[in-house]
């Protein structure tokens, strides 16, 4: 294979992806859109809200026990409740932060969330979420090892836990659902002609006269879609993520995730986590792109393609499966939306390969990587046997 050629072929079909029209008007509108949702945090607030890090400046480093509580209390009493305290008091996210834990269980236990705010303490905080994780362990059906499993994380993780203003990180977690669903769309529109288009424009039998051969364009064209797909993942995660970064910058990278994600029993740091979902959502995007690229080579439809696209990802917004059919929950959780979809908590349900035990990222990273290789692989088969 001449790399030269097949670098000018791989550089033909991109100019072709970004010539298209509707992938210019469909990327304009992904990062209107994504942008438009960090920018509206910013723009209906006064000035002095919108540096939140700056704000809170006093509070970096110390650790949430019983003095900390004891001030967010006050400041929640005399306010009317943890909910109340105005956004410019310097424990307003701190306050914030433990009323999701007391809420949340509360309402596992039937009740509307209520609590009594003088008797929260150091200790009932911090009790109040190991309960939570157990009825979540419960919920989710969760097996004696897998339970020892994460307990053994959880006693990887410093508590009290140590406060810093982390807004950035918060919202790069909780965006990343709204990121891989708009990038998705975008995809399956985009590269939904990257096959099928040559039929339909009938500049395929021109194509594949030349001397290049079927298996070389059949590359370049999956080259092609894969750096496609990695440049509009990148370019929609800084656009939903940017103006956080810009007010905000990237304090907190070294706090516990749980102080991003309450709920969970890994013993990250919040930057760490961060980038671990900023993995998946990338290995997503490029499964998406492969089998967007399979569809259009064995479909010969653009608009076909696409739709199919379109409907699996409302699909999988929508549709859900009753916990206790384990494996097929537990499968349809390692789909791209909702292994990232905004929560307070990361799946616990593990998987047992060989003596280990993979947690929900490392399973879906692994089935990601095989299926991303079996969809390029098979497309480059049926480009080459249909057209023989």
């Amino acid at each position: 294979m001449d790399r030269k050629v097949f670098g000018e072929i791989v550089k033909y079909e991109l100019k072709k992806l970004m010539a298209n029209k509707i992938t210019i008007i469909a990327l304009i509108i992904c990062i209107g859109l994504l942008s438009g949702i960090s920018l509206t945090e910013y723009i209906f607030i006064s000035p002095e809200d919108r540096f939140i890090a700056t704000r809170e400046a006093e509070l970096e480093g110390k650790a949430i026990d019983e003095d900390m509580i004891e001030k967010v209390v006050e400041e929640a009493t005399s306010a009317g409740g943890l909910t109340e305290i105005p956004g410019d008091n310097i424990y307003s996210h701190i306050a914030s932060y433990m009323n999701r834990a007391l809420g949340t269980y509360m309402r596992l236990g039937g009740n509307s969330g209520e609590y009594v705010l003088s008797e929260v303490t150091e200790e009932q905080f911090y009790r109040t979420r190991e309960n939570i994780l157990e009825h979540l362990y419960d919920y989710f059906h969760l097996s004696d090892a897998e339970k020892d499993y994460w307990a053994s994380m959880e006693d990887r993780i410093p508590k009290p836990f140590v406060w810093k203003t982390n807004y950035s990180l918060y919202s790069m977690r909780s965006n990343s659902s709204a990121s891989v669903t708009l990038a998705i769309l975008m995809i399956g529109i985009c590269l939904s002609g990257m096959f099928a288009g040559e039929l339909n424009c009938r500049t395929e039998d021109l194509i594949l006269c030349s001397k290049n051969g079927k298996g070389m364009i059949a590359s370049a064209k999956l080259i092609a879609g894969g750096l496609f797909t990695a440049a509009v993942g990148v370019i929609l995660f800084i656009s939903v993520n940017a103006p956080h970064v810009i007010f905000n910058g990237l304090n907190g990278w070294d706090t516990a995730c749980q102080l991003i994600v309450p709920f969970s029993s890994y013993p990250y740091t919040s930057g760490k986590m961060v980038l671990v979902c900023f993995g998946v959502y990338m290995l997503a995007l490029l499964l998406t792109g492969s089998l967007v690229m399979l569809l259009s080579c064995v479909l010969k439809n653009m608009v076909g393609t696409a739709g199919v696209v379109c409907a699996a990802v409302f699909v999988d917004m929508f549709f859900s499966i009753p916990p206790q059919f384990r494996a097929l929950a537990q499968a349809r959780y390692l789909t791209p939306v909702q292994i990232l979809i905004n929560s307070s908590m990361t799946d616990p349900r593990l998987v047992h390969v060989g003596g280990v035990f993979l947690t929900a990222f490392q399973s879906a990273a692994i089935v990601y990587v095989v299926l991303t290789c079996i969809f390029c692989m098979l497309t480059f088969v049926t480009y080459k046997k249909e057209r023989r």
